[in-house]
């Protein structure tokens, strides 16, 4: 997976002024923008750092308030949640059903199944390039008589028990040969 280009000898406030205006945003709106998401996302006592000095998380973050900056109608996050402390990732949970509830349309792709069934109302299941479901979370469960989105995905996408492989995984690496 590629790695987003932050321009590591930027702040995470140069960074963002970048992008805002390249997305045309007023200077008085871009500023006011700016402090506000980088007070909410815990940032600005390291908005003054280079980016390269700043955790996986924090240029997360920096990355979530790029992408929230110019109040698009379409939001794609791939991995969203990548390098994210756990109290982070509660809250970008919470920001995506608001972000829904506020009208946003919301393209969340991730390989965490238990945060997608937390807050997606639709899913799509892709195996090997080609879509293998898409539906509700629940009504996925219900067609196919499972109980969570991880027993959904391992029904449709598993040819081999993974279990099953994992146990063979650790007798491998277990065995005294």
């Amino acid at each position: 997976m590629p790695k987003p280009n932050l321009y590591p000898y930027l702040t995470g406030r140069e960074y963002l002024e970048l992008v805002g205006r390249l997305r045309g945003l007023p200077d008085g709106r871009l500023g006011r923008r700016i402090a506000r998401l980088l007070t909410l996302f815990s940032l600005e006592p390291d908005s003054h750092s280079p980016l390269s000095s700043d955790s996986k998380g924090m240029r997360q973050k920096v990355l979530i308030s790029a992408a929230l900056l110019h109040d698009p109608e379409l939001l794609v996050f791939d991995e969203p949640m990548s390098g994210l402390d756990a109290a982070s990732a509660v809250m970008f949970r919470h920001l995506i059903k608001a972000l829904a509830r506020a009208g946003k349309t919301v393209l969340y792709s991730s390989h965490e199944l238990e945060a997608v069934e937390r807050v997606a109302d639709r899913v799509v299941v892709l195996h090997q390039g080609r879509m293998a479901a898409h539906d509700s979370v629940e009504r996925l469960r219900e067609l196919m008589k499972l109980d969570s989105l991880e027993e959904v995905f391992t029904e449709l996408v598993f040819t081999e028990d993974p279990e099953a492989v994992a146990d063979r995984i650790v007798d491998t690496v277990v065995a005294r040969d």
